[in-house]
């Protein structure tokens, strides 16, 4: 939001909260697009079992292992959902933040 405010020369301030909302958004939507592999690595992890139970050695050791048994797919379950999520919590929390440092300021 800063680099298009600066290149058009607009104050912060007159970004209507619907434009910020929805940046907020997007901004959400491709966090969880950027990193949701890893998220499904570190949810198995902690989902797995200790001792003769652990299926997997480590980190890299769930990516090989989830790459062998499911493909690039298996990075990618529930994505759906999360995305569904995340459009507007992101957008909520950015317009709310974003009105208060408005209010604070």
């Amino acid at each position: 939001m800063n680099l298009d405010a600066a290149r058009n020369k607009i104050d912060r301030k007159d970004v209507s909260t619907p434009k910020v909302a929805l940046y907020g958004g997007l901004a959400g939507e491709a966090l969880w697009l950027s990193s949701y592999p890893f998220d499904v690595v570190k949810s198995k992890m902690q989902s797995d079992g200790f001792g003769a139970n652990q299926r997997f050695a480590s980190m890299r050791d769930c990516f090989a292992k989830t790459w062998a048994q499911e493909g690039m797919g298996g990075f990618w379950k529930g994505i759906g959902p999360t995305l569904l999520r995340a459009m507007p919590v992101s957008a909520g929390t950015f317009a709310v933040v974003e009105m208060t440092m408005r209010l604070i300021s």
